[in-house]
């Protein structure tokens, strides 16, 4: 089909919208911004004072915040025509809060403002990904290369960091007020985020109210499909953690090229997975990557002596880890979008981003405080190891449960 007389948004490239690429660079630049941040937070809340369990609870109240907030404006972009006001406000918020977090060197403030992050998180989330879904294209291929340039920017934020890190402690010979320092530098890319969304649109839908039967309940098949990947979710593992386990080998300057590496290989395997699955399906791309997160968290509960084959063995199990939510992220939305029906995708994903949003608190926590608590110095052996056993009854469940 020729896109002669299609409107600049309708036009497509590499077989997804242009409106789904542009959007791909405001995340690339919030993603900079937040994975500059995330890089060395945990570094930053270790070096004043905090352990796993404040970890844990600063992660879960955050991302819960989030997640069910994206509930929230799931069900509203549904039900206002302005999606893109919603977009740019939580693009706004996340972008102005995530550097504050530099100025001041205390783990409750630090807690109040990724809370605050995270609402704006929150309100973008749901009425974005509906926007991606209405933008035209393959579902699964566009969800992808929007996941892809999402990620390239998480992979440059901690390459940045790591080279802000030298940088601010040549200045400052004090770590704290280097980390502090590459997480206010955050700010620039996440202003230049908030440019690309004013070129983005939001595209047309039907102007007729809402027809009685697209207003019927939500498909069962979709409920089991959440209740499934709320379990896994309870089943994974922030970031953060693998941070602080990284920490046990690996010297901590470092500790963003390895997180780059896990972005940078998640960038390929979202494109790959997402066109994986259109063709050979969603369940099966998902099964592989819990099985490969598995695998990881196995990995990570051993442990290993402190010797020099111990490094190349974590950095590895960050490329798993990138590797899993390439297979998973990006094609558990594109699984909802195929589930729910015409008009309600913002209802979908809110629905599925607020059942993740209420296990996320919990599962965090509990992580950490295992993490702290249990038979230390070995608690990661019991935490990783907790994560293995409910990670191994999702797989079991998702694998014989049919979604259609």
């Amino acid at each position: 089909m020729s896109d002669e007389g299609l409107s600049f948004q309708e036009k497509q490239f590499l077989g997804v919208s242009i409106n789904v690429i542009l959007f791909g660079f405001v995340s690339l630049f919030t993603d900079f911004s937040s994975d500059l941040v995330t890089s060395v937070l945990p570094l930053f809340l270790l070096s004043i004072g905090a352990n796993a369990t404040i970890l844990g609870l600063i992660s879960g109240v955050s991302e819960a915040t989030g997640n069910i907030l994206k509930g929230v404006s799931g069900y509203l972009s549904d039900k206002i025509r302005n999606r893109k006001a919603l977009v740019f406000a939580g693009y706004g918020i996340s972008n102005i809060a995530k550097p504050m977090i530099g100025l001041f060197p205390n783990w409750l403030t630090t807690l109040g403002l990724k809370f605050t992050d995270r609402i704006g998180k929150g309100l973008r989330t749901s009425p974005r990904d509906a926007i991606i879904a209405d933008s035209g294209g393959k579902t699964g291929g566009s969800f992808g290369l929007h996941r892809a340039m999402d990620t390239t920017g998480a992979v440059l934020g901690p390459l940045v960091a790591f080279f802000l890190i030298f940088y601010f402690f040549f200045l400052t010979r004090n770590l704290t007020l280097t980390y502090a320092g590459v997480i206010i530098f955050s700010i620039i890319p996440g202003l230049i985020a908030l440019v690309f969304i004013l070129v983005a649109r939001d595209p047309k839908r039907e102007k007729e109210r809402f027809k009685p039967e697209e207003q019927a309940p939500i498909k069962k098949e979709l409920i089991y499909l959440i209740v499934v990947m709320a379990i896994a979710e309870f089943a994974s593992i922030d970031l953060a953690f693998f941070i602080v386990r990284a920490q046990d080998f690996i010297m901590a300057p470092f500790i963003p090229l390895i997180v780059a590496l896990s972005n940078l290989v998640y960038v390929f395997f979202a494109i790959f997975a997402g066109r994986l699955s259109d063709k050979i399906g969603r369940k099966p791309t998902i099964l592989m990557g819990l099985g490969i997160l598995l695998l990881t968290s196995i990995g990570m509960a051993i442990p290993y002596p402190p010797m020099l084959f111990t490094v190349p063995l974590i950095v590895i199990f960050f490329v798993f880890f990138g590797m899993y939510h390439g297979f998973v992220d990006p094609v558990a939305r594109a699984f909802v979008s195929d589930i729910m029906g015409k008009n309600k995708k913002g209802r979908g994903y809110g629905l599925y981003y607020l059942v993740i949003g209420l296990v996320t608190l919990p599962e965090s926590i509990i992580f950490g405080f295992i993490y702290d608590h249990a038979f230390p110095p070995f608690g990661y052996v019991f935490a990783f190891g907790y994560a293995s056993v409910i990670l191994s009854i999702c797989i079991v469940i998702f694998a014989i449960k049919k979604f259609n």
